[in-house]
């Protein structure tokens, strides 16, 4: 053997046992102990992507269209691209994002703004641009993986760009729309807000530290907190098996919206599985829809994952209206028309389908409550998460119509609950709780 070559084989031997070893450290360190963060929604008075000049129909609108892009991101990731490079680009790019999460990175820390996403991966932090957020330079505790670490091999042949193995591990991803993210697999120290304001460290963790990224970022958000079941995503690198959340309403500037790990997590109310087979998104199933005490009648099986991998039901932090496949949504439509009386119309857009004038309270008193009834669990819609105020006097159904085969159940229609995933048990819970801030 070589010297060149018995280097190559003892650097690769250390630096596989120094890699083991931080990931058990950091699982042994936080098994058992509980945290939880703050959560502020992007239209929240809050939020660093506040935009003053907009209205509150600007932000619907705003709101809708980041939904439907959303949509078709994510088809486009459990269909075409199953087994390509572009299958981790809802794992890098938090383009989507509604829920912001603040946390540091760094020694001395830098302050970062981060969407939470359920539908992500990995952490993700815009590292050098023409306004960097976290200089990795200027960070004493910092480093990069290199091209023949174990988290490196994680991301797959085709997702990274490794010449040598003393190299550092550099991903660059092309996306569905033509856009691309590019940067370096990191690690460094990380410590996150808790609703007091207290930083919560949770030792180092692996993240993408990007370089570049051709998406414009609006406001000060600049990356994203994956929450997926694969191996780079937080509650992985941390070893957390339970995380649940509970998101306000948007006009609630009080921010009460939170997100709990580990011991902090509330797991109740009715549960239903995640389907199996499946560790990127949380697909459930859904049974039927209830206006009142009448099902709306639905083709049998539409909410199924066909075998080829399209179409299913899924559980979205980052979707802000709930997406219903055209069999479906038609069906729904059909029956509030016939279940409300009030005079109806199309919405300004074209995505609000279905609207009734009138007041707030001539609303409530008028329709009967929207129910979503889930394998286990059944989910009671509140008037404010089942209608918006498009225009004064105007309450769309605050669901859109989906022209792919897939349905997604969007966070508004999650707010006012405690959303729970358990891993270990395999189930998603669904508890009512009459307003999130007071916890």
């Amino acid at each position: 053997m070589t010297a060149l070559s018995l280097f190559s084989t003892i650097f690769f031997f250390l630096n596989t046992i120094f890699t083991l070893q931080s990931i058990h450290s950091i699982s042994s360190s936080t098994a058992g102990d509980g945290f939880s963060v703050r959560l502020i929604h992007h239209d929240s008075p809050l939020s660093p992507s506040y935009n003053h000049s907009m209205t509150a129909y600007d932000r619907i609108q705003a709101a809708a269209y980041r939904s439907v892009l959303r949509l078709n991101h994510i088809h486009s990731l459990t269909t075409t691209f199953s087994s390509s490079e572009q299958d981790i680009s809802s794992r890098i790019v938090p383009e989507n994002g509604e829920y912001i999460v603040t946390f540091s990175v760094g020694t001395p820390p830098t302050q970062v703004h981060a969407f939470m996403d359920t539908g992500s991966e990995v952490i993700w932090v815009k590292c050098s641009q023409s306004s960097p957020v976290f200089n990795p330079a200027k960070s004493s505790s910092y480093g990069h993986h290199p091209c023949d670490s174990l988290a490196c091999e994680v991301l797959g042949v085709g997702r990274r760009t490794c010449a040598e193995f003393l190299d550092p591990c550099y991903y660059r991803v092309r996306y569905g729309d033509g856009s691309t993210t590019e940067g370096t697999l990191s690690h460094d120290k990380f410590a996150f807000e808790d609703p007091e304001r207290n930083l919560v460290d949770v030792g180092h963790l692996d993240f993408g530290c990007s370089d570049y990224s051709s998406w414009h970022f609006v406001g000060n958000e600049s990356g994203a907190l994956g929450l997926s079941r694969r191996p780079l995503s937080l509650i992985s690198q941390l070893d957390i098996k339970k995380f649940s959340y509970c998101m306000v309403l948007p006009n609630n500037e009080g921010s009460g919206s939170r997100l709990y790990f580990g011991s902090e997590a509330v797991i109740s109310g009715g549960r239903t599985p995640f389907l199996e087979g499946e560790d990127r998104y949380y697909y459930v199933t859904l049974i039927g829809i209830r206006i009142g005490d009448q099902n709306v009648p639905l083709p049998v099986g539409i909410f199924n994952r066909t075998s080829d991998g399209e179409g299913g039901f899924m559980i979205d932090s980052g979707t802000t209206y709930t997406f219903l496949r055209s069999e479906a949504y038609d069906a729904l439509i059909k029956a509030l028309n016939e279940a409300i009386d009030l005079p109806q119309r199309r919405g300004p857009s074209e995505w609000f389908e279905l609207c009734f004038e009138g007041s707030f309270e001539d609303l409530e008193s008028a329709a009967p409550d929207v129910t979503f009834i889930f394998d286990g669990a059944e989910v009671i819609l509140m008037k404010q998460t089942t209608y918006i105020e498009a225009k004064k006097g105007l309450w769309c159904l605050a669901m859109v119509r989906s022209n792919e085969k897939l349905s997604i159940f969007g966070n508004v229609q999650q707010q006012n609950y405690f959303v729970g995933f358990d891993l270990e048990e395999q189930v998603v819970s669904f508890a009512p709780v009459d307003d999130c801030a007071t916890f």
